[in-house]
């Protein structure tokens, strides 16, 4: 054997036992797939916490994002035909509900809303249904008749364009403060939106943009970053997306340029990184901000972000410079001795645990391997939470769907900003203007600097008779009768 033979074998004994040590270390592991009751004994968290499984195969398969409802329901995006797309009409994927009825942490009850989708990722609960992107439209899928499935699709915004890669597309649907719906959109694809205003954008690979609920107008927020998927909102209103190869977290601001591939900024609208490190992948999905209640102090004001490849939560805590933010990196949050383990979507639930969206699967890679690789995984697919060690579900957040008034707007003083927000989307989307006298009753009797500021953003539903007295002194309108 010559000595170029010998170098050959031994980089590739080499490799191979690289790969037997450490199964994290290829783009395929190596292991085979653990059932969910395995798989959650092979979870690590720091003292105080533990892991509970909410859901899993053949109740879910594949999920991909998460969105909790205003009665506490878990919707969840999920897809079989990932990484291609399916023929028109011939879709497999689904959007379905999970519900915990007995309080166990547990979802008991699951209902398949919608199916015969196109890789859905982006997902809003909205009114008697949800608003969801699957190729090549986002849609307002409805249950008219009550019975808890879609039976009335309308198309909101779209057609968009055939996409050209299928692993970022239009994903991450997060309502701000202003009554505006956020949307992230993918690596690689060209996207033109158009609104029945006469509004419309054109958008190639990494940028965020905002739609109203109606189909009536699209606004583009930012330029610039690679593949954002995944974002959170900061109780003071602020955007923060996850990405892959800019940085792992990005704040976001309006009308600003984030770094990107090959996009220089124009030079006045450049918005500078909040953090140095990459967490050691450039697959970064999901993020949720921690302000819950029932976790331990220390741990508030963490920024949860999820870590494909590496099969990790990572955490960084948000550090505030006056006006200006870092993300400082922290020790992660959640590791996994499953290599199977993909957390691509994070949520900070109602009851304050954080809520894992696990793709499980042998391959996450979209370009390092052939998309028929025939390891990819179609079957499988689990939810799970972390909450503190001993603690059981939370009593089921009030129905805020059947809550008056009152109750609404004492509820904007809860401590948990992902509850907050659904109480104010319910006062404007619901009550709207009848909101109003209450609401400018409430300013003195709130309890929180939240609170005051979250019946003011309800306040401003009608400007005529709001706190602003004119257009003039605000950027635009904020939340608003939606039709």
């Amino acid at each position: 054997m010559n000595q170029r033979m010998l170098t050959v074998a031994a980089a590739i004994l080499t490799t191979s036992t690289a790969i037997a040590q450490n199964p994290f270390a290829t783009h395929v592991r190596p292991t085979e797939p653990l059932t969910p009751e395995a798989q959650l004994k092979s979870f690590h968290v720091p003292e105080g916490f533990e892991v509970q499984l909410v859901a899993a195969e053949p109740a879910i398969q594949k999920p991909m994002n998460l969105a909790f409802d205003a009665r506490g329901r878990l919707w969840v995006t999920s897809s079989v035909e990932y990484p291609f797309a399916a023929a028109e009409g011939k879709g497999r994927d689904r959007v379905t509900v999970l519900e915990d009825t007995n309080g166990d942490g547990r979802a008991d009850v699951s209902t398949v809303f919608a199916d015969n989708l196109n890789i859905p990722i982006g997902l809003y609960p909205w009114r008697d249904g949800v608003v969801v992107y699957s190729i090549p439209n986002i849609w307002f899928l409805r249950d008219t008749d009550g019975d808890g499935r879609c039976d009335r699709r309308e198309v909101l915004y779209g057609p968009l364009g055939n996409p050209v890669d299928t692993h970022g597309l239009q994903n991450s649907f997060r309502r701000g403060f202003d009554g505006w719906l956020y949307i992230c959109h993918g690596y690689k694809n060209e996207s033109t939106i158009r609104g029945r205003d006469g509004s419309e954008i054109t958008m190639q690979s990494g940028n965020t943009y905002r739609v109203r609920l109606d189909g009536s107008r699209v606004e583009q927020f930012t330029w610039g970053q690679v593949n954002p998927f995944g974002s959170t909102l900061t109780p003071e209103g602020d955007f923060i997306t996850a990405d892959c190869h800019s940085k792992p977290l990005t704040l976001l601001l309006r009308g600003g340029y984030s770094p990107s591939f090959g996009k220089p900024h124009d030079g006045l609208r450049f918005v500078p990184s909040i953090m140095d490190h990459s967490h050691g992948s450039t697959a970064i999905a999901g993020a949720a901000y921690c302000d819950g209640a029932d976790f331990p102090k220390t741990w508030r004001n963490s920024l949860f972000i999820g870590n494909v490849m590496t099969s990790r939560i990572n955490r960084d805590t948000l550090i505030r410079h006056g006006s200006s933010v870092s993300a400082r990196e922290e020790e992660d949050f959640v590791t996994c001795d499953d290599p199977w383990f993909r957390p691509v979507d994070l949520q900070i639930g109602p009851d304050s645990a954080l809520y894992i969206a696990d793709f499980y699967n042998r391959i996450i890679g979209h370009y390092e391997l052939p998309l028929d690789h025939p390891g990819r995984d179609r079957t499988n697919g689990r939810i799970w939470r972390v909450v503190p060690a001993g603690g059981q579900a939370k009593p089921a957040m009030p129905d805020l769907v059947g809550s008056d008034t009152n109750h609404l707007i004492r509820a904007l003083d809860h401590p948990l900003s992902a509850v907050r927000s659904l109480v104010i989307c319910e006062i404007t989307d619901r009550l709207k203007t009848s909101a109003v006298p209450d609401l400018r009753a409430a300013l003195s009797s709130m309890n929180s600097e939240h609170g005051v500021v979250h019946v003011l953003w309800a306040r401003s539903i009608n400007p005529s008779r709001g706190i602003f007295r004119s257009t003039s002194d605000r950027a635009r309108p904020c939340h608003e009768d939606h039709g």
